[in-house]
């Protein structure tokens, strides 16, 4: 967003949530030699984790906006436009009271917003339509959840209804452990979703950008060639672009149903009983996966910004057919996170240790890791990489930052 943006924009100033010192040193963006200043903020997303969707600000969400409305007043600041699902959510509902003050927040209307935030309203919504979804149910009690859990087969899924990352979500596979989870879930976000486990063939999403009139204006979808980790969460290795998208008509009209415009990413998993992509979510925001669409040419950053401003879009470029979309820097560290798992298996074995424990990586071996890696890296089909390993002589501590999350990231999982 910072790279697509900085050539329109005089200032750019970033800020990042007090209280989490992680987040604080972790933001790629607040490195950015483009950023004219960084500052902290409150934490705005307690009240929407814990399900308080509401149209008038909670004390932590007025103290937030108070403090950036003290920021764009030192810094004369015209334009807000947030980059995740709580900050969204809290400029949606603030969104009158910014524009008075001659700002612009790059958000939707805060009415439509609630429905995408609320799985359970996007979901009775794509069903309306006819898209695919999980066999879903909003269980209020725990004899609705038992009830419920009779007519799904175990395995099953237990998840706030609002939430980002994959947070908080469980996996039961016997009604104690259900039960268990359920009251978990409920004590933070009243009626978390029960739904069946699918067993995944594959992921796909959908990228949109969505005109104020509700007509999508781009749409992408690319095929997955390989993932990182299996599991419900599968961060993807390697993608192809390509026009043969499932369900296209479907997410027209889902987009007018819902009644949203803006960035969306439709999230949704292929069923490996039947092939069929079934929706889990949609993120009303840019995800860490927007560089495979500016990187093929189309700044949505920019195209986002016009709508909001209320300008034409201009003419968006359509996307090429047939291109591989690579990550060589978390490629080089899954490669590596598999030699070394490999290597203590066979330490164990040679040497009689404990019993090697499964991790959530995908059980490739090296040499097949490599020779999918010659296919793509040196074959004859045409790729691009992502952007954020670039930038060591123009922007390098962007760069170094994104390594060194990235490292912890895998010795994170690997202690888990």
């Amino acid at each position: 967003m910072l790279r697509c943006l900085r050539h329109v924009s005089d200032r750019i100033v970033i800020t990042v949530s007090e209280g989490n010192v992680f987040r604080r040193w972790a933001g790629l963006s607040a490195w950015s030699r483009h950023v004219s200043k960084r500052y902290t903020v409150p934490d705005c997303s307690a009240d929407w984790r814990a399900g308080r969707i509401e149209a008038d600000n909670t004390p932590n969400e007025e103290a937030y906006i108070q403090r950036i409305e003290a920021i764009c007043a030192r810094e004369k600041i015209d334009t807000i436009f947030p980059s995740y699902d709580a900050e969204v959510f809290v400029f949606a509902k603030n969104k009158a009271r910014f524009g008075a003050q001659g700002i612009v927040t790059v958000v939707p209307g805060y009415a439509a917003l609630t429905r995408i935030l609320d799985k359970g309203l996007t979901l009775q919504a794509a069903q309306k339509v006819g898209f695919p979804i999980p066999a879903t149910h909003i269980p209020a009690t725990v004899d609705e959840l038992r009830t419920a859990a009779a007519s799904i087969e175990s395995p099953w899924v237990l998840k706030p209804r609002c939430n980002a990352h994959g947070v908080n979500i469980r996996w039961a596979s016997d009604l104690e452990e259900l039960e268990a989870g359920f009251k978990v879930l409920s004590a933070d976000q009243p009626r978390p979703l029960l739904q069946e486990y699918v067993p995944a063939l594959a992921k796909r999403n959908y990228y949109l950008m969505v005109s104020p009139e509700f007509e999508i204006v781009s749409l992408f979808s690319p095929r997955v060639h390989r993932y990182r980790r299996v599991g419900m969460r599968t961060p993807s290795a390697a993608a192809e672009t390509t026009n043969d998208v499932p369900f296209v008509a479907e997410v027209r009209a889902l987009m007018r149903e819902l009644g949203i415009w803006g960035a969306l990413t439709l999230q949704t998993i292929v069923d490996a009983r039947d092939g069929v992509p079934k929706l889990l979510e949609i993120n009303p925001r840019f995800g860490h996966n927007l560089w495979y669409r500016t990187e093929l040419g189309v700044n949505e950053p920019l195209i986002y910004l016009r709508f909001a401003q209320g300008r034409d879009a201009g003419e968006i470029p359509a996307f090429p057919v047939g291109v591989l979309l690579l990550d060589p820097l978390r490629d080089a560290l899954h490669l590596l996170g598999q030699s070394l798992d490999q290597g203590k298996t066979w330490l164990r074995a040679r040497f009689g240790g404990k019993e090697a424990v499964s991790k959530p990586y995908k059980e490739d071996s090296i040499s097949q890791l490599l020779r999918a890696f010659r296919s793509e890296y040196f074959g004859r089909t045409p790729r691009v990489t992502c952007p954020l390993n670039r930038g060591w002589f123009s922007d390098p501590l962007p760069t170094l930052v994104r390594i060194c999350n990235v490292l912890l990231e895998s010795l994170r999982r690997r202690l888990a």
